[in-house]
């Protein structure tokens, strides 16, 4: 019986592998394919602004983030004929608006606006800082940029041009067209401490390829917020996901809908997907992700905090496996399968998954970089390499530490995530 079980346990571990690099090629591939050729530019930035779709860019801020000037003058530089740039912010006194001012001042022929507005329907603060700029905004498609996230000149009109694309531009899309466009993020990183450098090698390597992997099967949304550029209409169609908004009176309907969750932009996608049937979109461009000085500590916290959230809003077989996704644990199994069945030295199996999985993840790293290398300081491949085995290492013991409790803490603030995916606030409102 035991030879019979290991035998069955064997053979499920070499599935299992297969499987796991099946996903991690197709983002490799899709990379290669996607982003390792220079950018051609839209057939839109050639039209005139009384032809050309118009868009509504809005930058929620708080704060003096990372590289902010660089990343807000990057949405006034836009090789598109017809925008608008809103910037939003909740408090007269934030420390954006000298950087905003700035910015403005510089672009004076770019149309763009401050909104200050501290109107509070929920625990996201980023839900909150939305909610007048969707009203206000002069179009209908909306392109919504993290304060920390850069862009290259052409990136809204390739976006636009991949919204519009089996639709009229005159409404919103419908049922089986797309309804959300979206990028890869990337990191960039000026202060190279090592929680910076870990976290970059997460985000261009495993974070990069399971998101194009993902995206490129599309059986589900998979959609972070650095990004995004979809319909205010379809947006005001959706329906509240939250189990305790849809039991008031009048449940909000729309963006107030998702104001209980810390990762609306997730719960966004899915209501598109799900709610209207609205396809997902990428383009050939990279988000640019500017990261600051971040200890190992912050680094663990950040991804601890969102494994936290993303296992209550994703089925449990799917949060229970994500270990087996990695390359050390991978390879573990990987090789004692493939020694059970066919018979190999486990550490040779195991050394050549892991040199295999690091020179997959440097020429996805490489094919990603291709059109913003003017932006992305020198970089030492060797420190990239220790910072990549480094986040290799670390992926387990912050799997099973985020496994331990549902509290999180996001922008100094504490929230227990119940089963939902909804977030309840646990210090007092101040």
């Amino acid at each position: 019986m035991s030879g019979t079980a290991s035998l069955l346990l064997a053979i499920f571990f070499l599935v299992l592998y297969v499987v796991v690099w099946s996903l991690c090629l197709l983002g490799w591939r899709t990379a290669r394919i996607r982003y390792a050729h220079p950018n051609l530019p839209s057939r839109l930035t050639s039209l005139s602004s009384t032809s050309a779709p118009g868009v509504t860019i809005i930058r929620p801020l708080c704060g003096l983030d990372q590289n902010l000037y660089n990343t807000l003058e990057s949405c006034m530089m836009l090789d598109y004929p017809k925008y608008e740039v809103i910037f939003a912010v909740q408090d007269e006194n934030d420390e954006a608006l000298p950087v905003v001012r700035m910015v403005m001042d510089k672009y004076p022929t770019v149309k763009s606006r401050v909104i200050i507005d501290n109107t509070r329907v929920g625990v996201n603060p980023k839900v909150n800082n939305l909610l007048r700029p969707f009203q206000e905004a002069s179009y209908d498609l909306l392109w919504v940029l993290d304060s920390t996230i850069s862009v290259t000149s052409g990136t809204l009109g390739r976006s636009v041009e991949a919204f519009l694309s089996n639709h009229d531009v005159r409404k919103p899309p419908i049922s089986g067209e797309v309804g959300l466009v979206h990028q890869v993020p990337i990191a960039i990183v000026y202060q190279k401490t090592w929680g910076s450098l870990i976290e970059q090698a997460y985000l261009n390597t495993t974070h990069a390829k399971m998101y194009l992997a993902i995206n490129a099967v599309a059986v589900d949304s998979c959609v972070v917020g650095k990004s995004n550029l979809y319909s205010r209409s379809n947006i005001a169609e959706l329906t509240t996901p939250s189990p305790t908004l849809r039991n008031l009176p009048n449940p909000p309907s729309g963006l107030a809908g998702y104001s209980p969750f810390l990762a609306e932009d997730n719960m966004i996608g899915l209501g598109l997907w799900h709610q209207l049937n609205l396809k997902h979109a990428m383009t050939s461009d990279v988000a640019c992700d500017f990261l600051g000085a971040l200890t190992v500590k912050d680094y663990i916290d950040r991804r601890v905090r969102w494994l936290r959230v993303r296992k209550k809003m994703t089925p449990i077989i799917a949060t229970l496996l994500e270990p087996f996704t990695e390359s050390i644990v991978a390879g573990l199994y990987g090789s004692w399968a493939i020694q059970r069945l066919l018979g190999a030295s486990i550490p040779a199996l195991f050394m050549v998954n892991i040199a295999i999985w690091l020179l997959v993840d440097l020429s996805t790293r490489k094919a990603l970089e291709t059109n913003i290398r003017n932006i992305k300081p020198p970089s030492s491949t060797g420190v990239f390499v220790l910072a990549w085995l480094a986040r290799e290492c670390l992926a387990l013991p912050i799997w099973l530490l985020a496994m331990t409790s549902d509290v999180v803490v996001w922008r100094g603030r504490r929230y227990k995530i119940v089963s939902s995916g909804e977030a309840m606030r646990l210090d007092d409102e101040k």
